[in-house]
C-alpha cells in the first residue's frame, strides 16, 4: 500500500511570519501618517501625536481593520499558492455543525471570554494592555461608532483570524500531526499574534476552544460565528459599562464561575451527537 504524502508545514509558518510583520508595519504606517500631520511635521511632537491617535477610537479601530485586511490578503495568497480551491483549503465550506452546535460554540466562547476577563481582573491585570485601551476608547460611544467598532473589531478580525489560523494553519498542521498538537500550536501562534501579554493569553485560551470546535465540526464557519459574537459582545460591554467602577470581588468571582459553567455546558453540547450532522 502506497503511503499518503504528508504536506509540508513550512509554507504556513512562513505565511505566519509574513502576516505578523506585515500587520505590525501596516498598522504602524496607519498610525504614523495622521500623527505626522497632527504634529505639523515637527519630529519633536511626532511621538506624542502618534500615541494620542493610537489610543483614540479611530486609531484602534483603524489599526484592527488594517491588520485584518493584511491577514486576509496573506491567507488568500498562501491558499492559492498551495493549490486547490481557496474555500476548500480553508475549510470555509458548509460544516457538520447543526444549529445547536453553532449556538453551543457561541455560548462556549462567550463564557470562556467572561471567565478569562474575570480572572485577569482578579489577578490585577484588568487595567493593563490593549483590551483596556480599547474599552476606554469605546466608552460612551455614539451608535455609529459602536457599529463601526463591531465591524472593525468584531466581524473583520473574526473572518480574518479564523480564516488564517483555524482555516489555513490548523488545517495544514492537522493533516501532518494529530488533533491536539495542531490545535495547541495554532492557538499559541494565535496568542503571540496579539502581541499584548494579557490579550494574547486570553487569545490562546480562546484559540484552543476555537480549534477544537473546528476539528469537531469540520469547518471554520461555527468558529467565525463564535469569534464575531464574542468580539461584538466585548464592544458592547466596553461602550456601555462604566470605566470608573468595577464590580466587587464577589461579583467578579460569580462571573468567573458562571463563565466557566457556561463554557463547560456548551462544550458538553458540542461533544454530543445532537450538535453534529450525520
Amino acid at each position: 500500500m502506497q503511503a499518503v504524502a504528508r504536506p509540508a508545514l513550512w509554507p504556513v509558518f512562513v505565511a505566519y511570519v509574513v502576516a505578523f510583520f506585515l500587520s505590525l508595519i501596516a498598522s504602524a504606517v496607519y498610525l504614523l501618517v495622521p500623527a505626522v500631520w497632527r504634529a505639523g511635521w515637527n519630529p519633536a511632537r511626532l511621538a506624542d501625536a502618534a500615541m494620542t491617535f493610537g489610543f483614540s477610537a479611530a486609531g484602534l479601530l483603524g489599526a484592527a481593520l488594517v491588520s485584518a485586511l493584511v491577514l486576509v490578503a496573506v491567507t488568500f495568497v498562501t491558499a492559492r499558492l498551495l493549490g486547490g480551491g481557496v474555500a476548500a483549503r480553508l475549510g470555509a465550506g458548509p460544516s457538520r455543525a447543526r444549529p445547536l452546535g453553532i449556538a453551543a460554540a457561541v455560548v462556549g466562547v462567550a463564557g470562556l471570554s467572561l471567565a478569562c476577563g474575570s480572572a485577569a481582573q482578579l489577578a490585577g491585570l484588568g487595567k493593563a494592555g490593549v483590551t483596556e485601551s480599547i474599552a476606554l476608547a469605546l466608552h460612551s460611544s455614539n451608535p455609529l461608532r459602536i457599529v463601526l467598532a463591531v465591524l472593525c473589531i468584531g466581524v473583520a478580525p473574526a473572518f480574518a483570524e479564523e480564516g488564517f489560523f483555524r482555516g489555513l494553519m490548523q488545517t495544514r498542521l492537522r493533516a501532518r500531526w494529530s488533533r491536539w498538537p495542531a490545535i495547541l500550536v495554532t492557538a499559541l501562534a494565535f496568542g503571540v499574534f496579539h502581541v499584548d501579554p494579557v490579550q494574547g493569553s486570553e487569545a490562546f485560551v480562546a484559540g484552543v476552544f476555537f480549534g477544537w470546535t473546528v476539528d469537531r465540526f469540520g469547518g471554520i464557519r461555527p468558529s467565525i460565528a463564535a469569534h464575531a459574537f464574542n468580539n461584538a459582545m466585548f464592544v458592547l460591554f466596553a461602550s456601555l459599562s462604566s470605566t470608573d467602577e468595577q464590580g466587587s470581588r464577589a461579583v467578579t468571582l460569580g462571573v468567573l464561575a458562571g463563565g466557566l459553567a457556561a463554557c463547560a455546558g456548551a462544550a458538553a453540547v458540542v461533544r454530543s451527537r445532537h450538535a453534529v450532522r450525520g
